[in-house]
């Protein structure tokens, strides 16, 4: 997923990359004979229980993490590999990877609760944003705390390590809910990404107004805020405000007509145009859904 800012403490919404392509920086001075000792011990650790053991759930991802060790094993001199409940985590430091490994089993719960599935993922966390954009190509990093690519989900390690523990959460369960829901069509910018702050803030606890700090910001200010549902020119030029309407647009949703009729709406979403799935699920068209929303969001956000 991509990730732009625009929730409290540092919390990083998600938005999609444009193209960005960097040497890969693998570690200076290390020969191409420790490099390959790295990958042959990391593989190690990803290798899989014994033939009599039982199946392991984490085979697909475990081979996945092999792979995308063999795509740049310059990169994981001195990496660790942590299997939790629902993530192959490889990277450094080691304490930051069990710690990711820990957070994504909380959020791939969360995920399947709303979702369905197993809700998990290979987590990459590289040691510099330069690796990161490696990893990430042809998606950008710059700004983002993590991202969601390719089934894989890729850490930009300075950046998550100034979020708060509610922010490192929130950003897991985010990007698991992205690769969770990624599918054959590509659906609505705001549904995309409100979706996954819906889901990422679901056990948060934070209020409206702090969630959506910004619009509530501009609300109070009297400033012209809550236009129509956000496409990707508003993520771009004010994607603060961007996430905070996809999000308060997918929790009005769920407000309304229930969780299950949102997750609903996505998944039709996936099989067909947006106009129809609202129809179909709603009984709303676009332009009625921005009005409602807009009345319910604008309440909430001038609430003290």
């Amino acid at each position: 997923m991509t990730v732009t800012s625009g929730v409290p403490a540092g919390v990083p919404s998600v938005r999609a990359g444009a193209d960005r392509r960097g040497p890969e920086a693998a570690p200076q001075g290390v020969p191409p004979r420790r490099i390959a000792a790295v990958a042959v011990a990391l593989a190690a650790l990803l290798a899989g229980p014994a033939a009599a053991a039982p199946p392991d759930p984490l085979r697909a991802l475990r081979l996945d993490a092999r792979a995308a060790v063999r795509e740049h094993p310059g990169m994981w001199t001195g990496a660790s590999v942590a299997r939790g409940e629902r993530a192959v985590v490889v990277g450094s430091p080691r304490p930051l990877v069990a710690e990711i490994a820990a957070l994504a089993g909380r959020a791939g719960r969360t995920v399947t609760r709303v979702w369905g599935g197993r809700g998990g993922a290979v987590v990459l966390v590289p040691r510099t944003e330069e690796q990161a954009a490696v990893l990430a190509a042809p998606a950008k990093v710059e700004g983002l705390a993590a991202l969601a690519t390719g089934g894989r989900v890729i850490v930009q390690p300075a950046a998550f390590a100034r979020l708060s523990a509610t922010g490192r959460l929130v950003v897991v369960t985010h990007e698991l809910t992205h690769v969770a829901t990624a599918g054959p069509r590509a659906v609505p910018m705001w549904l995309m990404e409100g979706f996954a702050d819906y889901v990422g803030y679901l056990d948060s606890g934070l209020p409206v107004r702090t969630v959506a700090a910004e619009l509530a910001a501009d609300v109070a200010a009297g400033r012209a805020a809550l236009g129509g549902l956000p496409g990707p020119a508003d993520f771009a030029a004010r994607p603060a405000q961007a996430y905070e309407e996809a999000w308060l647009a997918c929790r009005y949703i769920a407000a309304r007509f229930g969780e299950p009729r949102l997750v609903a709406l996505y998944r039709a979403a996936l099989r067909e145009e947006i106009g129809a799935a609202l129809r179909e699920e709603l009984g709303l068209t676009a332009d009625e859904l921005t009005r409602a929303w807009r009345s319910w969001a604008r309440e909430r956000l001038a609430r003290p």
